[in-house]
């Protein structure tokens, strides 16, 4: 039996052999031994890939693909040698989507702005490979005619798009929902090395699925968005104290008035530990049809240059003297708030008014909840921050020294979006807190959350910490339900 078993393999393994051979002669005979042997796509000579934050990860290979080819190539080559993927962009993320010990995709050369059209169903649409970073793909818009943009996109621009969409990046933009829902068609090499199509024409649900995918339905290579002709914005900063600008009748004003907008709490503006006459700032903007006063790069020249001031040089102060954490901040507050100016931009101006987030290392976690009709615990919640913030503070613990904030979406289609809401009219907050060099931030951050997922069923951010909160996988599943259930069908 054990030779007959032998011989039926060899057989096999022959004729597997010679269909092996014959193809790749009818791959030569077709595009030339040159082109065949270019497919055969080998990783960097890289041993290492270093994230924006500073995490260090070490694959078996890390491969830099720059064609559908080489990415079909990748997927085949694991899946016949059973390893894993994992994909990286720009590496802007906190958490481990894109720690693996074997492959590592980094899809940054698949960087190209393939086409921009109108069309019926969607009105204008611009498709662009993964790899491609946002400025890029707005450079591209804005020579269309007519000049196009997002209506929607997040503050930094050099994030590529495919990041942005697989975890269910968010832009402020009050009347509609995340970016991910932006997207009309997404083309993904799934685990067998094929290239699919994932659109609202072949399948809806299949659509939501990959809107907000985590990585974990194959490698991104297009993504198609539905943008309009590019409009104007008019940029409003509205600081009032916090017994004023935290009535929920005035947050939900200013959602209902605005295109987009963001609540920030810059702690300790006062520089008190007793932070009840602190301000609260708004940041707005209105749609509108007066010319641009000013744009982006004189606009980013004076906030970055103060955020760096603000940020940079009290890295290490807050880390060897804490105490001196609301004096600081004060200062800070001081230099921020003489950048203040109602000014009118351009939409791809005005939704990347600042780019200096990206020049500090620091930590950020993000929780999402529906807000109420009255939009009570918005304001609830923020105060919760403030007045915990505070409590910290009469312990000399200073674990929030960056800035809290929050914005307010419509809720998603995405399956997998922490804003999933059957009701396209929902609306979700997106909280925000972020720390430099803060030794207490683990303990404020496992306090925070636990009040919010416990009281709301909060969702995380998917590319910000999260992984470590206890009790977070339970927490999650419970609030996705059976939309985890969808996803893998």
């Amino acid at each position: 039996m054990p030779e007959a078993l032998a011989l039926v393999y060899r057989h096999y393994y022959t004729i597997a052999i010679a269909n092996q051979w014959v193809a790749m002669c009818k791959s030569v005979r077709r595009d030339g031994l040159i082109t065949h042997f270019k497919r055969l796509f080998a990783p960097t000579s890289e041993k290492s890939f270093t994230t924006w934050f500073g995490n260090v990860i070490t694959p078996q290979y890390i491969f830099r693909p720059n064609s559908l080819e080489n990415l079909k190539d990748i997927v085949k080559n694991a899946k016949t040698n059973g390893k894993k993927i994992r994909c990286a962009g720009q590496g802007h993320s906190w958490s481990s989507l894109s720690v693996t010990k074997d492959y590592l995709v980094v899809v940054t050369d698949l960087d190209k702005v393939i086409e921009i059209k109108k069309t019926e169903k969607y009105g204008w649409t611009v498709t662009a490979l993964a790899g491609t970073q946002i400025k890029t793909v707005e450079q591209a818009l804005l020579k269309n005619n007519p000049p196009l943009a997002f209506e929607s996109m997040t503050v930094p621009d050099t994030f590529r798009i495919s990041g942005i969409v697989a975890v269910g990046g968010h832009g402020g933009k009050t009347g509609g929902p995340s970016i991910s829902d932006l997207v009309v068609k997404l083309e993904i090499v799934t685990g067998d090395g094929e290239l699919q199509e994932f659109s609202n024409e072949k399948d809806p649900v299949e659509l939501n699925a990959a809107r907000v995918n985590l990585g974990l339905l194959g490698i991104v290579y297009s993504i198609t968005f539905r943008v309009e002709p590019l409009f104007n914005l008019r940029m409003n900063d509205i600081v009032s104290p916090i017994k004023d600008g935290l009535k929920p009748a005035n947050i939900k004003q200013a959602f209902d008035n605005s295109d987009t907008m963001e609540i920030f709490y810059w702690p300790f503006n006062k520089g008190r530990i007793d932070l009840s006459n602190d301000d609260i700032w708004i940041k707005q903007f209105v749609r509108t049809q007066d010319p641009p006063t000013t744009t982006r790069t004189i606009l980013n020249k004076i906030l970055n240059d103060a955020l760096i001031q603000a940020s940079n040089c009290s890295a290490e102060i807050f880390l060897e003297h804490p105490k001196l954490t609301p004096a600081i901040k004060a200062a800070q507050w001081l230099i921020v708030k003489k950048t203040f100016k109602s000014e009118v931009m351009t939409a791809i101006d005005g939704i990347h008014y600042l780019t200096g987030t990206e020049v500090v290392r620091y930590d950020d976690a993000g929780f999402v909840f529906k807000v109420d009709p009255d939009f009570t615990n918005v304001a609830t919640e923020l105060l919760f921050l403030i007045n915990k913030i505070a409590e910290y503070a009469n312990k000399d613990k200073y674990p929030i020294n960056l800035a809290a904030s929050a914005r307010i979406l419509r809720a998603s289609a995405a399956l997998l979006s922490p804003a999933f809401d059957s009701d396209p009219n929902a609306i979700y907050c997106f909280i925000e807190i972020g720390s430099i060099k803060s030794d207490s931030w683990v303990e404020f951050l496992n306090e925070a959350s636990a009040r919010w997922t416990s009281k709301y069923q909060a969702g995380t951010h998917w590319a910000k910490e999260w992984e470590s909160l206890p009790g977070i996988n339970q927490s999650l599943r419970k609030s996705l339900g059976n939309r985890l259930e969808t996803f893998e069908k």
